[in-house]
């Protein structure tokens, strides 16, 4: 069976250079995924809408994003659009602008593939006047350069590099998971995908509602709104370990097998 995904996540690194008090992530950790695991799950599929490259800060696994997109430059699955978020606080220019216009290259549509910037008050009370002065430069920097080197300014829907968050944001915005556990007022439930057969045949199945996330240990989640310790220790989330998954019939099973947990009632 060939397999598609709406939404796939990959945490590259739980490694950040911030310490931000609504990060529902948690304390960061000293961990970069593997990237045998960035190649497996890219062989398993055979079109993702949205790649997402997730963190942790993930320019700081800049090895592992080239791992992303030499896969999807080289590999036999057909990725429509990426994103990722990056809070900007020491990025180099240069190297992200070359990385991102060569996923842009990579992918099919790039209708709302952007690279974006956290603003916020969060991130704002860790940095200093010149750390947040740092921060817009690098921003303006990375726009100018998609602009003036690759002639990308845009994706369809707004801007390649644009905001990903703003002052506006408050409290009740926060997931109550990791550092937000006291402050977020949203509770995050348990997910469950949507299973669609594609042409009614059986022979492609398509995994939609929800986020398939990698993490950085090698596990598939559901849904991407989880501290590191709810990944790594919630059975109820959990869909299987990358290792365990030997071929997309697999993995497709172990979607399935997910959904079954609380009765589910999908295509089946």
């Amino acid at each position: 069976m060939a397999l598609n995904i709406d939404h796939l996540v990959i945490e590259v690194t739980r490694k950040c250079n911030m310490n931000c008090e609504h990060c529902l992530r948690g304390p960061s950790q000293r961990k970069t995924i593997d990237n045998n695991h960035i190649y497996k799950i890219l062989q398993l599929t055979d079109n993702i809408q949205t790649l997402t490259m997730s963190g942790g800060e993930p320019t700081l696994a800049m090895d592992s994003l080239e791992q992303v997109k030499h896969c999807v430059t080289y590999g036999n699955c057909n990725v429509n659009n990426f994103y990722m978020v990056t809070n900007g606080k020491s990025i180099n220019v240069e190297g992200l602008a070359f990385w991102a216009n060569g996923m842009r290259n990579a992918c099919d549509d790039n209708e709302i593939s952007a690279i974006a910037f956290s603003f916020d008050q969060w991130h704002k009370k860790t940095l200093d006047w010149k750390q947040e002065e740092k921060q817009n430069r690098n921003y303006y920097n990375l726009k100018e350069k998609m602009e003036y080197d690759y002639g990308v300014t845009d994706n369809g829907c707004g801007d390649f590099v644009c905001k990903h968050s703003d002052e506006k944001w408050s409290n009740n915005t926060l997931i109550s998971e990791g550092r937000a556990i006291d402050i977020g007022a949203r509770k995050k439930d348990v997910e469950y995908f949507g299973i669609d057969d594609w042409d009614g045949t059986g022979d492609t199945i398509c995994v939609n509602d929800t986020e398939l996330y990698l993490t950085c240990s090698g596990y598939l989640v559901v849904g991407c709104d989880w501290s590191y310790h709810s990944m790594d220790n919630r059975k109820d989330i959990r869909v299987a370990h990358i290792d365990d998954i030997n071929c997309t019939d697999d993995l497709i099973e172990a979607i399935k097998t997910h959904n079954k947990k609380e009765e589910y009632v999908g295509w089946a």
